[in-house]
């Protein structure tokens, strides 16, 4: 979800009850009705310090940025999972467990049989020296040799240099780092190898189902000592790294690799709580979260604590209140948590097209995305200025009784809603589930500068607002349950 500026429209709810609040809650949200009694139970066991101890979990660097695909996102899911059977929910998936496993191929560079070729029989091979995060189907690059060196924060390519085709060797400083890629990768080379101190690792690529192999570039990394071998074969001056410097050597090398591929799966992590009301249980509200983040790319973790380990988080501590609760709502609450979602809203999408629960029983579905910041979007929107707002996005395209729902649940929480955010409709999951003609509400904090960075991490999460936000969607989803069908708007499917 790329960055964007809006013109906020906060709707303030008139309340009719009043709590007193410390003066701290009084900057921070609208004053309060206490909960409805029955639900008290639920609602108290939604904490701060528990959205605390289960974030810094997710966002932690043994489950490696959750990439789809990748070993760390299967720990995660199993982590989510355990909780499941902790709470006692059903599980729902394939074979009686809480998985629904959607197939993937997995390609891996079998380093080994990789290597360089240059001139005069310069042979370089792959083990320890070459890594691989982006490739194709070709099973060699040939091209043009040209060395980069970039250093501070706005590096340039000269004009005089042409990248196009070519195969690019570059190093940067800390500075540089974030942008020399893109700045390469858009003057359309054959492949790019970053220059790094280290043992170089490569990345799995995963093709998911319906889609496409990519035709994209090869990119990775090189060993510097590897990379000085190359330069001495090229004849390059040692130092080439060693200052700001742009080398174009009129000599090809010729990349070779070996792709092996495996069928695997990805799975959506789902658990039941089964109504309490026997002739209506057989009805069921979903509500979801993406648990999916980048994992790891370019040797670096994305943690992704606030995308989405917060909406993970929320949906966490819903099913949790609920299972705790001891009234429970009439009909049946499917919890769901993604997969693919930052790779095009994938997981969601096999699940609507291989539903585990028939959708004309579904009655609605609530998504959170993204609830553990204060959205910050520079001048005029920032951090300090957000506390205690949230987006609440797509309630009002299907049945209004749904959003006046969310709006009366939220008397016993005090967000200020913004309804400014229709721009991110297309890019969360629940417009699979509405594409099913089913009515959904999207929960959404915002943007801010640490998005899809390596730097979104658990230290700077707001809490409280995680717990706030689970509070809110926690009386919406048993009052959603204990509604039952919801309409859709006429024409509201566009």
């Amino acid at each position: 979800m790329p960055r964007m500026t809006h013109e906020k429209t906060v709707l303030i709810l008139c309340l009719v009850f009043f709590l007193p609040v410390p003066p701290t809650a009084l900057a921070q949200y609208q004053e309060t009705a206490p909960p409805p009694a029955d639900l008290t139970v639920g609602f108290d066991s939604i904490t701060a310090d528990q959205a605390e101890n289960w974030l810094t979990t997710l966002a932690d660097p043994r489950f490696e940025g959750r990439g789809t695909g990748q070993p760390g996102y299967l720990k995660a899911a199993h982590w989510i999972a355990g909780k499941l059977a902790e709470f006692h929910l059903k599980p729902v998936g394939d074979g009686d467990t809480y998985f629904q496993m959607m197939p993937i191929t997995r390609r891996f560079p079998d380093i080994s049989e990789c290597l360089i070729e240059g001139p005069d029989g310069f042979k370089l091979p792959g083990a320890g020296n070459l890594g691989f995060e982006a490739y194709n189907d070709q099973a060699t690059v040939t091209g043009e040799v040209v060395m980069l060196r970039f250093n501070g924060p706005d590096p340039t390519i000269p004009e005089n240099i042409n990248l196009r085709d070519k195969i690019v060797l570059f190093s940067a400083d800390e500075q540089a780092l974030n942008r020399a890629p893109r700045l390469i990768a858009a003057n359309r080379p054959a492949a790019t190898l970053r220059v790094i101190a280290g043992t170089p690792t490569s990345s799995w690529q995963t093709i998911f189902p319906g889609r496409q192999r990519r035709a994209g570039r090869v990119s990775g990394t090189i060993r510097q000592t590897a990379a000085t071998k190359l330069a001495n074969a090229l004849k390059v001056p040692q130092n080439w790294s060693a200052k700001e410097t742009a080398i174009e050597i009129p000599v090809s090398i010729t990349i070779r690799m070996r792709i092996r591929e495996e069928k695997a799966a990805a799975p959506n992590v789902v658990g039941l709580l089964e109504g309490s009301d026997p002739k209506l249980k057989d009805e069921y509200v979903v509500i979801g979260a993406h648990l999916d983040h980048l994992g790891t790319r370019g040797g670096s973790i994305y943690p992704g604590a606030d995308d989405n380990g917060s909406g993970s988080t929320a949906v966490l501590s819903i099913a949790r209140a609920l299972s705790l609760n001891p009234v429970k709502p009439k009909r049946s609450i499917l919890f769901i948590w993604f997969t693919a979602e930052e790779v095009g809203l994938i997981g969601s999408k096999y699940y609507t097209d291989h539903p585990i629960l028939p959708v004309d029983k579904m009655t609605c579905m609530f998504n959170i995305d993204m609830v553990g910041r204060n959205e910050d979007q520079g001048a005029g929107d920032a951090d300090a200025d957000n506390e205690g707002h949230i987006h609440l996005v797509g309630s009002q395209r299907g049945d209004t009784e749904l959003h006046n729902l969310i709006l009366a649940a939220n008397r016993h929480v005090g967000f200020q809603f913004e309804l400014d955010m229709e721009s991110v409709w297309n890019r969360s999951d629940q417009v699979n589930f509405f594409e099913q003609g089913v009515p959904v509400a999207f929960l959404f904090g915002g943007f801010h500068p640490d998005y899809h960075q390596p730097s979104d991490t658990a230290d700077k999460i707001n809490y409280p607002k995680i717990a706030a936000a689970a509070k809110l969607f926690y009386l919406a989803t048993f009052a959603a349950a204990d509604h039952g069908k919801f309409t859709m708007k006429t024409g509201s499917s566009e």
